[in-house]
């Protein structure tokens, strides 16, 4: 029982870390957007900045511990390809959207996503629900703290009355394609939860690694890399730190909660990195603060507890029916 109290006290940690980390992302993107740098290219970019920077990780790790540099392999199932297919779609809709609204619009469009993987789940693998059912009140808790959690990212999208930041004629266009990036970046956390749950014996730096490389070979064909060229020493600068920082080590450490909690309570967590990006938009880039902050931002992390007693009341009752003897 301690140790697992452990594994999700990591969980929880790590998926915290992802999404402080999600927060500020969004509102640097855009920057570099309004200065000139092409969408595309930072997406790729981070991409592949992310996935050498973690293979380079493992690489130097299994060097001094002199273990054998297979640990690079990792199982290419079809939940793999999903993750990277999923993903390269995501940074694609993700950067383009982030050209047309404002960053708080982007990610909070994204923390709808727990409602778009309860209808893929229901469409696609409902024994993922099913297993819910055997314990009556569980499933009414589970949507009440994914409505909680959605409702408070509702109040956060603080829409730009002013057109302070971007004209309110292009704004909707841009929802749109964030939308489409919602239900992408739906798929990459169902995906990397069904992975880590079949593949359990690989190396998560390892796999993180491969699904940015392979995400960002996907994405290339879209990228004009003759602009390349036009990137300033401090635009370059930041697109480091996006690739290292909210790609490679936020990724990691998602895959890693992912190892330790259940679905719900990861999705109701991301929800947390739209209060950082409200935050860091407000300071950096001026948008404007209302009422909802604070009434959206007491519904997210309400959510983001309520979860966590779920997750724990839920493992708790496994390990009794576990511990139980079956009859013949």
């Amino acid at each position: 029982m301690q140790q697992n109290s452990k594994k999700i006290l990591i969980g929880y940690v790590c998926a915290v870390s992802a999404s402080f980390l999600w927060g500020f992302h969004s509102v640097a993107i855009r920057w570099l957007i309004k200065d000139g740098v092409n969408p595309f290219l930072i997406g790729d970019l981070r991409l592949l900045i992310g996935s050498a920077a973690l293979a380079l990780t493992v690489l130097i790790w299994d060097l001094a511990m002199r273990k054998p540099v297979s640990s690079l392999c990792v199982p290419y199932s079809k939940f793999f390809w999903l993750i990277a297919i999923s993903l390269a779609a995501n940074f694609l809709f993700f950067h383009k959207g982030l050209e047309y609204t404002i960053a708080s619009d982007a990610i909070l469009l994204e923390a709808f996503s727990p409602v778009m993987v309860l209808l893929i789940m229901m469409i696609f693998i409902p024994q993922r629900i099913h297993h819910l059912i055997k314990h009556p009140e569980l499933p009414k808790r589970v949507i009440q703290t994914v409505i909680i959690g959605s409702i408070g990212s509702a109040l956060l999208l603080i829409n730009d009355p002013k057109d302070i930041l971007t004209a309110s004629s292009v704004k909707l266009m841009g929802d749109v394609i964030e939308f489409v990036a919602m239900i992408a970046w739906a798929l990459v956390l169902l995906s990397m939860h069904e992975y880590q749950q079949r593949e359990k014996n690989h190396n998560s730096l390892a796999a993180t690694a491969q699904f940015l490389f392979f995400a960002g070979l996907f994405l290339a064909p879209f990228v004009p890399w003759i602009e390349v060229t036009k990137i300033t020493g401090q635009e370059f600068f930041w697109i480091m730190v996006l690739g290292i920082g909210s790609t490679s080590m936020s990724y990691s450490l998602w895959h890693v909660a992912s190892k330790y909690l259940d679905i719900f309570p990861l999705l109701t967590i991301f929800n947390l990195a739209s209060i950082f990006t409200v935050i860091t938009e407000s300071m950096v880039l001026g948008l404007k603060v209302s009422w909802t902050l604070l009434i959206g931002g007491a519904f997210i992390l309400y959510a983001a507890m309520k979860a966590k007693l779920i997750n724990s009341q839920y493992r708790i009752m496994e390990e009794k029916e576990q511990m139980e003897p079956h009859n013949p």
